[in-house]
């Protein structure tokens, strides 16, 4: 029996959600992200969920980004939204805090949603990149609002237009990361840090979230969700991207 892509279990109060493809490095395909969009409905109506925590699974990635293969480009002609897009219409107004465990390199889509988390907890040998202008797309998953405010605006642009690398700490200082770990004892780390939220209240946790993140919030990053993805669809005509994504991945014998 195939094993799942993604891995939901709940441990107490705490249900994990974990990307399950390490011979891909957690690359999310559309099914992945259709399947994470029922797992989050799921949870945000679940009494027995407080939080939700995030995460990759073995291998050096924790996610390699959205999955560029040939059959998942070959289906963004036929879709009427694209996968990811699903996703954050659901996060975005997702009532219980998120936390994401970066337990390797982040690339791409995991990267941006990181703009919508409530928590980032990163082993200290990750790092965080957002290739788009080396392929020819566009910032998406209410990047390109969340993370200038969050970073500041020449980070976000090194991050994001200029494809500039970045390692934990430099993340860390940008605040776009909230704790960094040492890779020795990260696990053992990480799960003393999500027992103890385990520990707060739930309600005090959920009312926070809803004053931080209101319905005028809210709406600016469903719009700005719905922009993003018309400017990627977009560019998935312009000729430079097309070649840009056939260079990078389509097979030598497919092209």
């Amino acid at each position: 029996m195939e094993e799942s892509l993604i891995l939901a279990e709940r441990k107490g109060s705490v249900l994990w959600v974990t990307l399950n493809r390490p011979k891909k490095f957690n690359a999310i395909t559309r099914t992945m992200f259709l399947q994470l969009c029922e797992i989050f409905k799921e949870a945000a109506v679940d009494d027995e969920v407080a939080f939700v925590v995030f995460t990759g699974g073995k291998g050096k990635y924790y996610c390699a980004g959205s999955d560029f293969s040939p059959a998942e480009l070959a289906t963004l002609t036929s879709i009427e939204h694209h996968g990811y897009k699903l996703l954050m219409d659901i996060l975005i107004p997702f009532p219980k805090p998120i936390v994401a465990l970066v337990n390797g390199n982040a690339v791409g889509i995991s990267v941006t949603m990181l703009g919508v988390m409530d928590a980032v907890i990163a082993i200290d040998t990750a790092t965080f990149a957002t290739p788009f202008a080396d392929i020819g797309v566009c910032p998406e998953a209410c990047s390109s609002y969340t993370l200038p405010r969050i970073m500041g605006y020449q980070k976000a642009a090194a991050l994001m237009m200029f494809s500039q690398k970045f390692t934990a700490q430099e993340a860390f200082i940008a605040g776009l990361v909230t704790k960094v770990l040492p890779a020795a004892t990260f696990e053992q780390d990480a799960q003393k840090m999500i027992d103890h939220f385990a520990t707060l209240s739930p309600v005090t946790m959920k009312v926070a979230k809803e004053l931080m993140r209101n319905t005028e919030i809210q709406d600016a990053l469903l719009t700005v969700n719905r922009k993003e993805e018309i400017q990627l669809n977009g560019m998935f005509s312009h000729d430079d991207t097309i070649a840009r994504l056939t260079a990078k991945f389509m097979k030598p014998s497919k092209l």
